[in-house]
């Protein structure tokens, strides 16, 4: 998990919904309006809110594995029906793990969204469900800097305590969130371990790395936006890997990947 923008006020069409429904706005009757389209709009915009990625997991966010998420759960019956179709009580999210499009029989098969048992892969707001725990933290809520998580190289993540400890963030809390949105599925652990063997694999080829500028150029080119507004997939793993490298790379230009 990552620090995420949220995004502070309706889009154009929930606004115009909120307006006309008022008192009598809730979820699942915004879903339909516009035949759908007011929904669509509202997730494309919360996806370029976070750069493309899961609010929680940080996979990119596709049309086959995207879903709208209630940070605070629907079901909550202190906070849930008021905060339904508030957008700030919302995130983009994958579909955790549970979409058979991408099961392995299936044309779009992918073992990083879909891998069976679907039960222990289950992540993100499918593992959190409707449970609203008082330690659960809301990636918008993370310090940008520094990351209170990290990746080892088999792919497992786990909390940095001298992190937290620098930012008076409990790292149990931290422990507590990666075990409620089971952010260490073999599903999940194991893209992460990929995305670690890839950038050894491009280590090797780039060859010179006793070389501070060609080391810069390439921690930029991973860390930073692409063209189309987007971040690298599973974004901790590639910042695990450079370490301090990243985190001074990610300082200087704090803006570019919030």
């Amino acid at each position: 998990m990552k620090r995420i923008r949220e995004r502070n006020k309706p889009t154009p069409s929930l606004a115009e919904y909120l307006k006309v429904v008022g008192d009598n706005a809730n979820w699942n009757d915004f879903r339909d309006h516009n035949k759908g389209a007011s929904y669509g709009e509202l997730i494309e915009k919360l996806i370029d809110v976070q750069r493309g990625l899961c609010g929680y997991c940080e996979i990119n966010l596709t049309d086959l594995d995207r879903q709208i998420e209630h940070v605070i759960p629907r079901k909550d019956p202190q906070q849930g029906a008021s905060r339904e179709v508030d957008v700030t009580n919302m995130i983009a999210c994958c579909k955790g793990g549970t979409s058979p499009v991408f099961a392995s029989s299936a044309r779009s098969s992918d073992e990083e969204r879909y891998l069976e048992p679907v039960k222990d892969n289950m992540s993100c707001g499918q593992a959190k469900g409707d449970y609203n725990d008082a330690d659960f933290l809301d990636p918008r809520k993370l310090p940008a800097l520094p990351s209170l998580t990290k990746v080892l190289v088999d792919g497992r993540i786990e909390v940095d305590e001298k992190a937290c400890e620098s930012v008076d963030i409990p790292a149990a809390r931290v422990i507590r969130t990666i075990e409620i949105l089971n952010l260490n599925a073999e599903r999940l652990r194991s893209a992460r371990e990929k995305q670690w063997n890839n950038l050894e694999e491009e280590a090797d080829q780039i060859g010179d790395l006793d070389d501070s500028d060609i080391i810069d150029a390439w921690i930029r080119s991973v860390l930073m936006l692409d063209d189309a507004g987007r971040l690298v997939s599973f974004f901790t793993t590639t910042r695990s890997y450079f370490g301090p490298l990243a985190e001074r790379v990610l300082e200087q230009q704090l803006q570019e990947w919030i």
